[in-house]
């Protein structure tokens, strides 16, 4: 067996790494020796892991870099198939020490190797690298979308962010444009999901689950909640959130003199002038920078470590959708990748991604790389908790972009994004259970767009998409989650009342609420969501009471900040 950094390891070449997993493999291993060996398998893990991080960073950085692609397809398609395998037998090999009985921060984690290793089947190891192929398809066809404007050739990032001007022609314009463009390949997105939906399903049947939403909760560990805790939290923002979205998309088309709010103004500054924090991703940075020293010196010196090689935040032609922080666990740092224009979603955006590099720091005390982090539900709490925590330093006296009054309203803006994403999180999610497990077999597109449909009116009112059903209806085309991450969505909603939590205890005390947040951050994945949640001072509920009584704190703070 190697030292613990495995320096000679070639993660592109299995031929180096197989020795070192036949050496863990072949090792006596009793009680005792537990500890010693997780420990070697995990320094073998990270060096994979941060293999992965640098070719998804290199192709979502540039998805027309052939030589990237290449090099994800080989990693995809011969190195994480080998992984697998390996992986499920060292599972097995732990799982078989007699007598071995784990402590505090190892018990989850023999549980999830336990769920892991019981729905692991080797034919699901080439659909899950054909899945991932693919998905990096999604990437390529939106990646490469682009809109004319004026003489200028504008990615799709920047085009919509020029849906928050105030001429109402303009947004327009640009709104109908960036629709048809996605509407121009909407055969093509079809297509390609219903050639990987098959794959999904095939996957469950050979675990033996009935449904692949049946598999895909044992996937990701979903220990506390149920299916029909899902459907309860959709109750929940049904009756205790739609109402006020409804009210402040009312009172959105009440300020803009409009009699019905259209698609292309619900992104409109109610205000009528878009706040512009920065002009460049330096901008941006430096002035992240100086929020995270007011939230916490410690967190912003995590920062000021990435500002080296470790953020890229502007936006340009092909380069990925959407924004993520990835972990390189070897070289200790996180990694931000954001598409930035200019406006204050991306500030919050970076904020946002600042919380889950911030997450990944502080568990990096943890010594087992699989309990760094934590469930993907309390992943996002640090994310969407650091957004709020870093609100009150938003004015340029405290460090942030924006006089005193703009920052009102950038707060206001966020609390009210808030309200509205919770309803589209209950649409996305609530699409994915009819998917996996009430769609009938033979789907075809209109299924897909239909039941797409219903759940937006259901969860939706307000917006007259009058002469645009048809991009309406495939709005699930603009949802990357679809595609890439499978039931991966109802996490943002979950933690969202988490992170409302975290902020509801700073508005008592900052202070008290960071050090709180930070102490939930440095447990990783040693806790159950419950135990997480509690130890950032939240619960972990999602019932009509729960959702009203946050609903209704937001409500009485933007009135606050918007009198």
């Amino acid at each position: 067996m190697s030292d613990l950094f495995y320096p000679q390891v070639d993660a592109a070449d299995w031929s180096t790494v197989q020795p070192h997993v036949d050496a863990l493999l072949a090792a006596p291993l009793s009680t005792p020796a537990v500890e010693g060996w997780l420990r070697q398998w995990s320094a073998l893990a990270a060096v994979l892991a941060e293999a992965g991080a640098q070719i998804y960073r290199d192709i979502t950085e540039n998805t027309a870099d052939a030589a990237a692609e290449e090099r994800f397809k080989h990693f995809v398609g011969q190195i994480e198939p080998q992984t697998r395998l390996a992986e499920q037998a060292l599972k097995e090999k732990l799982l078989a020490v007699p007598g071995y009985q784990p402590n505090q921060e190892t018990a989850l984690l023999l549980r999830r190797f336990g769920n892991d290793a019981e729905i692991f089947r080797a034919e699901n190891v080439p659909l899950e690298s054909k899945l991932a192929l693919l998905g990096n398809q999604y990437n390529k066809i939106v990646g490469g979308m682009t809109v004319e404007w004026q003489g200028q050739t504008l990615t799709m990032p920047e085009a919509t962010s020029r849906l928050q001007e105030p001429d109402r022609a303009t947004r327009a314009a640009i709104w109908q444009r960036a629709m048809q463009r996605f509407l121009a390949d909407r055969a093509a997105l079809n297509e390609l999901f219903l050639e990987m939906l098959p794959l999904r399903r095939q996957s469950a049947a050979n675990a033996g689950f009935a449904t692949y939403r049946a598999l895909r909760w044992q996937q990701l560990a979903r220990f506390d909640y149920t299916p029909d805790d899902a459907f309860t939290f959709h109750d929940a923002i049904e009756h205790e959130v739609v109402p006020l979205a409804t009210q402040l998309y009312r009172r959105l088309a009440s300020r803009l003199g409009i009699d019905a709010l259209r698609p292309w103004d619900t992104e409109a500054d109610p205000f009528g002038q878009p706040l512009h924090p920065f002009a460049n991703a330096a901008e941006l940075e430096a002035g992240s920078q100086r929020i995270f020293t007011q939230v916490d010196p410690v967190l912003a010196g995590y920062f000021t470590g990435m500002r080296d090689r470790y953020l890229d935040l502007a936006s340009r032609p092909n380069k990925a959708p959407g924004a993520y922080c990835n972990g390189f666990p070897v070289s200790g740092q996180p990694y931000i990748f954001m598409s930035a224009v200019g406006t204050h979603s991306d500030v919050t955006t970076l904020l946002h991604e600042g919380g889950h590099a911030f997450h990944f720091m502080e568990s990096q005390r943890q010594p087992l790389i699989w309990n760094q982090n934590a469930p993907m539900e309390f992943c996002e709490v640090a994310s969407m908790s650091m957004e709020l925590l870093s609100a009150p330093y938003l004015a340029a006296e405290q460090g942030g972009f924006y006089s005193a009054a703009e920052a009102r309203r950038a707060y206001a803006s966020q609390l009210r994004k808030i309200v509205l994403f919770l309803p589209y999180m209950a649409v996305v999610d609530g699409f994915q259970h009819w998917l996996y497990a009430q769609a009938p077999q033979a789907i075809t597109p209109a299924d897909l767009d239909r039941t797409w449909s219903a759940l937006w009116d259901r969860f939706m009112p307000g917006i007259d998409y009058q002469d645009w059903q048809a991009v309406k209806e495939s709005g699930w085309h603009r949802k990357g989650h679809i595609f890439e991450s499978p039931f991966y969505y109802i996490e943002y909603g979950l933690a969202q009342l988490g992170a409302l939590q975290v902020w509801r205890n700073a508005l008592a005390d900052q202070a008290q609420a960071v050090a709180g947040y930070r102490r939930a951050l440095a447990l990783g994945y040693t806790r159950s969501l419950p135990e997480l949640f509690a130890a950032a001072g939240a619960r972990f509920a999602f019932d009509r009471q729960t959702v009203g009584e946050l609903m209704a704190l937001v409500a009485e703070q933007m009135a606050g900040l918007e009198a």
